[in-house]
């Protein structure tokens, strides 16, 4: 289904206090009809940090080094160190845990098991020339985790999502008989869709020509409960080549095919606290609770091609370059909107006609359509190019270090398709304006006690992509990511490897609101909320060299 009408500012769905047109709004509970630019910062993050386990363990520190299969996502020229032919294979545990300013409603864990890797690579040529050596190569990589789970409540509020919805309602010119009964749904805008579903669920109602929550007291004490559920990931399958010249230079090339899955619900509720015997006799009608419950999926694929070049001037030294294009995906994104609530009839005349139960209450609930960007409307854009620089020192057989940067430019993302009905440019302009180059910095050490033993350990720091990380957004976004790893390997007979790893992540995230209506008499908005996700992950490597 095709959006209707024109985007808003698309600043202020990135940003919660940006510069506004004369009505927007914002928020982690709004304009999920669309894929907002904060939906591809998330998604154009990549840490390399994952892989096989022998990588992850030196925390992706790989740009110069070689002879993994991790090598295909990072430096391809990697793969021109190979000199036999392997098969690997690794499973990945996760655990992620989420912290945030207030206190925890449902869980905020989420664990998951995946493949993090598998390939091969085969040595398909050898000579006597210049050229010593070509191996070709096809691998998966997991490069991003999006499993995550976060939740929290607070009470004591003055604020309402029913006075965004009611807001919404007013600066839109909806009339109620508009969406009373039957109606067609596709003659509105998908933004409004979760204001009509608050309507008919009692969250705001027009008396006269003036939209507001009449269901809900003046003096309440309301109370939010939110939680926030992801599942998915994106991996990688890596087509690679990589060639030795005179066992000092290796340049290497991969043609990238991009998976990316994520399913997002978010659950939002409202309960209401009146003092006394609980009844606001001022009111015919008195929203007891209310719940908004919102649910994304994003299913597509993307390519890119990588070049690298590895040079070794000396036996022991390695200097490596590697290049990435943006990644062009393309998305098919759905999107639905549910509500319900529970309301006491005060008023025993019932003016409204909602007919209550021998409790005195009445229980609606109402359901959107399903919003589907699909085919010719699905969402087409870009990733952040790369580019990576790495060094690497051998010591003899005992062991190595290696140093990785890399520098990500996130406002060089460009979206190429959106069928939210607005310019790409919108959404051009905000990348320009609110995003920067990230840098990156890996380290990653390795050393042998024994032949048969291997002892790893890492280090990353991945630094702000946003040009001012204290800025309130409309959702939760990273600010920086600190991560550590170590691991073991272990030969177990002279063809076949064990490789274990873990691997800490945290991730600070700027703060956000849950909702927000900016208009010209004023702001409407929830409180202010902060996350920290922290993640662990775990990995097994099994690898045969032949």
């Amino acid at each position: 289904m095709k959006h209707l009408g024109i985007l808003a500012l698309l600043s202020a769905a990135l940003f919660a206090t940006a510069p506004a047109s004369a009505q927007s709004s914002g928020g982690l509970l709004m304009d999920r009809d669309i894929v907002t630019p904060s939906d591809l910062f998330e998604l154009s993050q990549t840490t390399f940090s994952l892989g096989t386990a022998r990588s992850m363990a030196m925390a992706g520190a790989f740009t110069s080094l070689g002879a993994d299969l991790t090598s295909m996502a990072i430096n391809p020229a990697g793969l021109g160190m190979y000199r036999h032919n392997e098969i690997s294979i690794t499973s990945l545990m996760s655990f992620a845990r989420a912290e945030n300013n207030a206190p925890a409603f449902n869980s905020n864990s989420k664990n998951r098991f995946s493949i993090g890797n598998f390939g091969f690579t085969a040595n398909v040529y050898e000579g006597s020339g210049p050229l010593v050596s070509v191996n070709i190569g096809f691998g998966y990589n997991r490069l991003q985790d999006l499993n995550y789970q976060y939740s929290y409540y607070t009470q004591g509020n003055v604020s309402s999502i029913a006075d965004v919805f009611s807001d919404m309602l007013q600066y839109s010119g909806i009339n109620r008989d508009q969406i009373t009964g039957g109606f067609n749904w596709s003659n509105f805008n998908p933004r409004l869709w979760g204001s009509i579903l608050g309507y008919k669920a009692g969250f705001t109602d027009q008396i006269g020509s003036r939209w507001q929550p009449t269901w809900i007291g003046n003096n309440v004490d309301i109370g939010n409960y939110t939680t926030v559920v992801s599942n998915g990931s994106i991996g990688e399958y890596d087509i690679s080549a990589g060639f030795n010249l005179n066992n000092k230079f290796y340049i290497g090339a991969t043609f990238g095919i991009q998976s990316l899955y994520q399913r997002k619900t978010y659950y939002y509720g409202e309960d209401y606290v009146y003092p006394g015997n609980g009844t606001d006799p001022n009111l015919d009608y008195q929203l007891l609770y209310s719940n908004f419950n919102q649910e994304v999926i994003l299913d597509g694929a993307g390519v890119n091609f990588k070049l690298g070049m590895i040079y070794r001037p000396i036996q022991n030294l390695r200097i490596g370059f590697a290049f990435h294009t943006p990644t062009y995906y393309w998305i098919d994104r759905t999107y639905q909107a549910y509500t319900d609530s529970g309301v006491h009839v005060n008023n025993p005349n019932d003016p409204d006609g909602l007919k209550p139960g021998p409790d005195g209450n009445q229980y609606t609930d109402a359901l959107s359509p399903v919003l589907e960007d699909t085919g010719g409307y699905n969402w087409e854009f870009t990733t952040p190019a790369r580019l990576m620089f790495g060094i690497s020192y051998a010591f003899g057989n005992r062991g190595l270090i290696s140093v990785d940067y890399e520098r990500d430019w996130y406002n060089g993302m460009r979206m190429k398709n959106n069928p939210a009905g607005g310019d790409n440019e919108i959404y051009n302009d905000t990348f320009r304006s609110w995003y920067k180059g990230a840098n990156i910095v890996r380290i990653g050490a390795e050393f042998k006690p024994l032949p048969f033993l291997a002892i790893r350990g890492g280090f990353g720091y991945m630094g702000s992509m946003l040009q001012d990380e204290e800025q309130v957004s409309a959702a939760p976004m990273t600010k920086q990511m600190l991560y550590y790893s170590a691991g073991l390997g272990f030969l177990l007979s002279p063809g076949v490897a064990l490789d274990l790893a873990y691997n800490y992540s945290s991730t600070e995230q700027t703060d956000y609101n849950l909702y927000y209506f900016e208009s010209p008499s004023g702001i409407n908005g929830s409180g202010i909320y902060n996350t920290k996700l922290k993640r662990h992950f775990a990995a097994l490597s099994l690898s045969f060299r032949f």
